[in-house]
């Protein structure tokens, strides 16, 4: 298991090196999502960075990711300058020695990560699960919540057959029977249950703080602060409309995520959309550090404060 982690966090520690010329003022801002991102699938069908980004004279180039780990990847490469990720790659990213920072808080769901199982499953408990499959994309926040669940109801890691897949792949990987259960977050989660392949036997609530954050490549930031700062404002024009406008705001993240409107309405109400990080998300970051050290997989020790820079969000006058 340790090989498996420490292989899905390395996060091409190789291409750390800086890019030639990365210090120059940007021209193009480049934004890495997933469809989980669901601000920032509101903010680029609502024309809100491109707006902010005009008053800056600079445009903006959109990448699609299906998890955090590759998105951390093209960061630490220079491929991107700004993303929004879960709890664990950022973590995992900054012990890698990748330069980057945690700049606000992207929203808070109690239950972000879910423990899925067949819809024709027997199985009805978490103790059930002992000897058998569970899919989850290692490395991830799904991860880390699916040993603090087996933890809790006293489970080691090794009485579950851990299978790596990408999170793309667990709503097939379930339905054919490869896996017995699938550890994953929103909407997959809801999407999973939607279409009728499987059905949650335990979510995150009360077993882990599911922290969702925007992350900028460092490097970038120092040298454009002003186009951090357009980022957040049209993040924030988002969390605006979402609350003037939430069934128009479903629609359109709906719309740009694939996913059907009954999945996004119904997780986007769990969603606390406060950009600002509290001593409770520092907290549960710092859990996550502490669950990469106990598997003995944490390259490197930082001081958990060292991976937050939150002046971006402080001149910006947002929260």
């Amino acid at each position: 298991m340790k090989k498996v982690i420490a292989a899905a966090i390395a996060l091409g520690a190789l291409v750390i090196a800086a890019v030639a010329g990365a210090a120059e003022p940007a021209k193009e801002v480049r934004i890495g999502y997933q469809a989980s991102s669901t601000i920032i699938l509101l903010a680029k069908s609502k024309g809100f960075y491109d707006e902010e980004f005009a008053k800056e004279g600079v445009k903006v180039k959109y990448n699609l990711f299906l998890a955090g780990p590759p998105m951390i990847e093209a960061l630490s490469g220079g491929r991107l300058d700004l993303v929004q990720t879960g709890d664990m790659p950022p973590v995992a990213g900054r012990a890698a020695g990748i330069d980057l920072k945690v700049i606000a808080n992207s929203g808070i769901d109690p239950a972000h990560n879910a423990l899925l199982v067949g819809a024709r499953s027997f199985v009805d408990s978490v103790p059930e699960l002992k000897g058998k499959k569970v899919g989850v994309p290692v490395g991830s926040s799904g991860h880390h919540f699916l040993f603090l669940l087996l933890a809790k109801h006293g489970l080691k890691p090794t009485d579950v057959h851990v299978v790596n897949l990408p999170a793309t792949e667990l709503s097939k990987a379930l339905e054919t029977g490869n896996i017995d259960a699938a550890a994953v977050w929103e909407p997959i989660t809801g999407n999973i249950v939607h279409s009728g392949v499987g059905r949650v036997l335990a979510d995150s609530t009360n077993i882990k703080r599911s922290v969702n954050v925007y992350l900028a490549r460092n490097e970038f930031a120092r040298a454009n602060p002003k186009l951090v700062e357009a980022f957040l404002r049209g993040t924030k024009r988002a969390v605006d409309y979402f609350r003037k406008h939430p069934k128009a705001a479903q629609e359109a993240i709906a719309a740009e995520s694939k996913y059907p409107l009954p999945v996004i309405a119904k997780i986007t109400r769990r969603y606390d959309w406060s950009l600002a990080i509290t001593n409770q998300d520092v907290a549960a970051l710092e859990q996550v550090k502490n669950f990469l050290r106990e598997n003995k997989v944490l390259r490197k020790e930082f001081a958990i404060n060292d991976l937050f820079d939150l002046s971006y969000l402080k001149r910006s006058g947002l929260k």
